[in-house]
Order: C-alpha cells, then structure tokens, then sequence
C-alpha cells in the first residue's frame, strides 16, 4: 500500500484565542466567519495601529455591500456613498480599497473578482477569443499585452475618439511602472505623473482607474 497523502494545510492566522481561515490571497475565506476581532487584527496587519468610528463605518459599509447587495462598490462609488476624498481614504487605509479596507471587511479575493463581473461582461467573449483572462476579464499574463487588447477594452466605454494620445500617455505609463516595480501606481500618483485631476482621469477612463486605466494597460486585478 503506498502512504497515505497529508492533507493541504490551508493558511490561516489566529487573533487572540481565535484562528481564522484564509484564501490563497490572505483575504479572510469564509465572510460569515468575520468579527469585529478579525478586523481588528487584521487592520495591525496592513498597518493600522487602532480602529476609528471612521473606520469602521467604512468597513460596515462594505460588508453591507457584500452581503445584501452581492457587490463590491468601485473605489470611486465607495468615496462618494461615504463622502470622502479618496486622499482621505488613503489616510485611513493606507494598504488601499482592496487589500486594506476589504480584507479587513472579511471580503476575499474570488467573491470581488466576481462581484463586479458585469463591469466586464460585454467585451469578456471577444477577449476570450484572443487573450488568456482572469475570471474577472483582467489579462491573465503582463506580456500578452497589445495596443489591440487596450482597443478592445475601451470599446467598452464608448468614447467619442477612441484612445487619445492621453489615453496611451497614461496606459504605457502603468505598463511601464508595473515593469519596472512589479506594483501598480494609485491613482494618486498617476494624477501626479501627468499633472491632471482625478475627475479627468476618471473623464479619460470611464470604467475607472483599476477595472479601466490599469485593465486596459495590461495590469493584473491585484499587485
């Protein structure tokens, strides 16, 4: 008989006397499991010494996305439903929406790749026919990207000139950060870059800065 193959242990990490089960992402795996000392151990995690009411006014908020509406709101929705600057939003979460404010909502990786799946849904049959995606219709590998891959996703946004030379200033400029970092500008700093505000960033890039600008750019969901 040959030997019996140990089961795959699953990550976890523990917070006080409580052990909690992770994805393969180091998001929480089971959103039910979430507690308010989940969140805070996991806010220590991601740098936040200590939870304000802010805080956690914006982290009720997503779980109520999450689990009554089935969504994970786009950054810029998140800010206006809450009335805050996204550079307040910076401040607060300082790891970012997704891998600061989410996992510490106890939201995972799969269930936002497929929350806003919709946003993509259009276009996802026609670049499954050429390019290998991720299930939420982000390019599955950097160098498959071509300027026709950034053509077809901004189809999408049914812009009156197509890609300008800003839109491709702005989408070699991503490509050519994650190239050299292996991390994605926020969009903050890609304001910066190009001395433009945030609102003509999200003018440019109708379907946002990450499921937009950084999509079309051949950047992956997470970095």
């Amino acid at each position: 008989m040959g030997e019996a193959s140990n089961p795959v242990e699953k990550p976890s990490v523990q917070f006080g006397c409580r052990a909690y089960e992770l994805d393969d992402h180091g998001y929480l795996a089971c959103a039910e499991k979430w507690d308010e000392n989940f969140a805070g151990g996991m806010a220590r995690l991601v740098g936040i010494d200590k939870l304000t009411l802010e805080h956690w006014g914006f982290i009720y908020y997503l779980r109520r996305k999450a689990l009554e509406e089935q969504t994970v709101p786009v950054l810029v929705q998140a800010c206006a439903d809450n009335h805050l600057r996204l550079s307040r939003l910076r401040f607060l979460f300082p790891a970012g929406y997704h891998r600061g404010a989410c996992k510490i909502a106890g939201i995972n990786y799969a269930f936002m790749c497929r929350a806003n799946l919709w946003l993509t849904y259009e276009m996802y049959t026609v670049l499954s026919s050429e390019y290998r995606l991720t299930p939420a219709g982000f390019l599955d590998a950097f160098d498959q990207w071509n300027e026709r891959f950034a053509q077809i996703v901004a189809a999408e946004w049914k812009l009156p000139d197509g890609l300008t030379e800003s839109h491709w200033r702005i989408i070699h400029y991503l490509r050519d950060f994650y190239r050299r970092y292996g991390n994605i500008p926020t969009a903050h700093d890609t304001c910066k870059a190009h001395r433009i505000s945030l609102a003509k960033l999200f003018r440019l890039f109708p379907g946002g800065y990450r499921r937009g600008a950084c999509r079309a750019a051949g950047l992956p969901f997470f970095a």
